[in-house]
């Protein structure tokens, strides 16, 4: 009787214990853009101009049908946001800092365009993350737990808007994207920065070198914000898609799921959405 009266506590325990482990393990995750489903099929030169996205935005949403734009996360402390004050950083709304993103692929790469609503364009220190500027985390296994490789990668536009500061912070021993992957371009007028990347399947050690149907990988966009009143320059908050993958550590268990589809974007499409969504991309709130 002793011996099954001790088999059942410690049962009781271990569960417990798993249990708690389970707890302490889980993440947060937003319940409609927690996964995108990147259309294939369209033909993206880095240049920052971001035409040829025509249709992507409205044809990928959350399974609320909204775009993935102003996206909710878990903020440090446990509170849900769309922005993240830091260091005395002052946001007020979408019109101050919103990020927007869209996702492509073809079998050599998969392509990232962000574009920024952003009412100050501030960079006046020299590292790339340091004031309005793009950190991202890439895990290539989708597998979304915690302790996995991660590529890092940082860019920037000078506070000038003419140059372009790259950082591969973390590439495993591939050799980190170069100036023809990656583009910002700032329209002052219009208060958008728009930014292009491209990540090939051999940076991203892809087996084959070539990305298919199917493939799942994470992610996390942090779009910094600096503002050029005083006290308000540099990283003073955030926004993007699983920001708390990039800061608060590195954290490849706290990405988005990117999942590559068989299923195109058409130059119809494309067309007939471009006024719609090009205008969401320039004036989105």
């Amino acid at each position: 009787m002793k011996k099954t009266v001790f088999s059942f506590m410690a049962l009781a325990t271990i569960t417990v214990f798993l249990l708690t482990i389970g707890i302490a393990n889980a993440q947060w995750r937003n319940e409609t853009h927690d996964v995108y489903n990147a259309p294939m099929g369209v033909v993206v030169k880095i240049d920052g101009d971001l035409s040829e996205w025509a249709g992507i935005m409205d044809a990928v949403t959350g399974t609320d049908g909204t775009a993935f734009c102003g996206v909710e996360f878990e903020a440090n402390g446990g509170a849900v946001t769309t922005f993240e004050e830091y260091n005395g950083g002052k946001w007020s709304d979408a019109n101050d800092h919103e990020t927007c993103f869209m996702i492509t692929w073809d079998a050599d790469a998969v392509y990232l365009a962000l574009s920024v609503t952003d009412d100050e364009h501030e960079h006046a220190a020299a590292a790339a993350w340091n004031g309005d500027g793009a950190q991202l985390a890439l895990e290539p296994t989708g597998k979304r737990e915690s302790g996995l490789p991660l590529f890092l990668y940082n860019i920037g536009l000078d506070g000038a808007g003419e140059n372009v500061i790259l950082q591969n912070e973390k590439t495993n021993g591939s050799p980190g994207l170069a100036a023809e992957d990656a583009a910002i371009v700032r329209d002052e007028g219009a208060k958008k920065t728009y930014y292009e990347f491209r990540f090939s399947a051999a940076e991203l050690q892809i087996e084959g070198d070539q990305f298919s149907a199917g493939v799942e990988l994470g992610l996390g966009i942090c779009v910094n914000d600096g503002d050029k009143g005083e006290g308000q320059n540099g990283q003073r908050g955030w926004d993007g898609w699983y920001p708390h993958a990039v800061v608060y550590g590195k954290n490849s268990e706290k990405t988005g799921l990117i999942v590559l589809s068989d299923t195109g974007v058409t130059a119809v499409e494309a067309t007939n959405k471009l006024a719609t969504t090009w205008g969401k991309l320039k004036s989105h709130q």
